[in-house]
């Protein structure tokens, strides 16, 4: 089996490697297209994320899709599959209360604390994390299924109710999945702040009703004035602390913050207290997602245009770096990047 190893900063090797080891119970799974994540970036230009810190040559990725390599039940073997990259106890406290993406003993794909990623030819996985694709499915549109149910995820836990005003502050793969996520809301106008006009564009095309370049026209001043006071939730997505201040500036008293974006190099970020105070806002954060993957299907199914418009590149893993630097740079309008094995 041949593997793509993040071997040092900014530097893969696509080399042979062991088979993966199958535990009991577990199934195997043809590995065919794996997405590059805003975490997979982190990993690739800083090599950690907080406390997750990659020392040695290790397997990235998460956001994949593949085929079964073995009969599962009724499924037979070949059948094209989505891979839920999280595996649960499920019987911590918080299993049990219904929040498996918070598990106690929660191993996570490509995470270098947990389990090796899914950037191989070849992984296992227990059988609860392998999902048969519908047939009006592709194998690459349904790598959007895994940052599609975070974005549905946070809109579920911000509790966004018909008619609200929202705000997307980056317009990358979960910025634009948030988007998508509030089809199902229907809020009565949607505000995206990007620097990148291809992504500005996308967002126009999967229902913003306004976007801005923050750098250009002052983002959450520009909210501020089309929603006439700000809006009800703002979705920080981009994970950068200008980010999290616009995306604060923009709500109305009594708002929403809802941080999805992890931060680079930096295991703290400040916020404007008074601010925060005066118009009594709420903060929400985002652990990954729970239970939504249905909910993806159903959007994506409803919304065949959306693979189109965020799937922008495919790449061998021969040419990995250049894959990564590109969404990394943000460059020729990438939006989602896939590997393809």
């Amino acid at each position: 089996m041949r593997a793509l190893y993040l071997s040092g900063p900014k530097s893969f090797q696509f080399r042979e490697t062991q088979p993966a080891e199958v535990p009991p119970g577990w199934v195997r799974v043809r590995m065919r297209y794996v997405g590059i994540c805003g975490s997979d970036l982190h990993y690739y230009s800083a090599g950690r994320i907080g406390d997750q810190i990659v020392t040695e040559p290790f397997i990235l990725g998460h956001e994949g899709s593949g085929e079964l390599g073995e009969r599962v039940g009724d499924i037979p073997a070949g059948t094209p599959i989505y891979v839920e990259p999280a595996v649960s106890c499920h019987q911590c406290d918080q299993c049990r209360s219904g929040r498996e993406n918070t598990c106690r003993k929660l191993r996570f794909l490509g995470n270098p604390l947990e389990l090796p990623g899914c950037m191989c030819e070849e992984i296992s996985m227990p059988p609860e994390c392998v999902v048969p694709l519908p047939g009006w499915m592709a194998l690459d549109e349904a790598v959007l299924l895994e940052p599609l149910s975070i974005g549905i995820y946070a809109v579920a836990r911000s509790h966004v109710e018909k008619g609200c005003s929202a705000a997307i502050v980056g317009a990358g793969p979960i910025g634009l999945s948030v988007l998508l996520g509030l089809s199902d809301a229907v809020p009565s106008r949607i505000f995206v702040s990007e620097p990148v006009e291809a992504r500005r564009r996308a967002a126009e095309e999967l229902g913003a009703t306004h976007s801005f370049s923050p750098s250009a026209q002052g983002a959450a001043g520009a909210v501020l004035d089309a929603s006439q006071g700000g809006v009800d939730v703002a979705f920080e997505c981009a994970g950068a602390q200008e980010s999290i201040d616009d995306a604060a500036a923009m709500l109305k008293p009594g708002g929403t913050l809802t941080l999805i974006g992890i931060p680079e190099g930096t295991d703290r970020v400040t916020y404007d207290a008074h601010l925060m105070r005066r118009r009594e806002i709420t903060v929400v954060n985002i652990r990954r997602q729970n239970k939504t993957v249905d909910r993806a299907l159903s959007i994506l199914k409803r919304r065949r245009d959306a693979a189109q418009i965020l799937i922008t590149h495919r790449f061998p893993p021969t040419r990995a770096n250049e894959a990564f630097d590109l969404v990394y740079q943000k460059a020729d309008k990438a939006i989602k990047v896939l590997l393809e094995f």
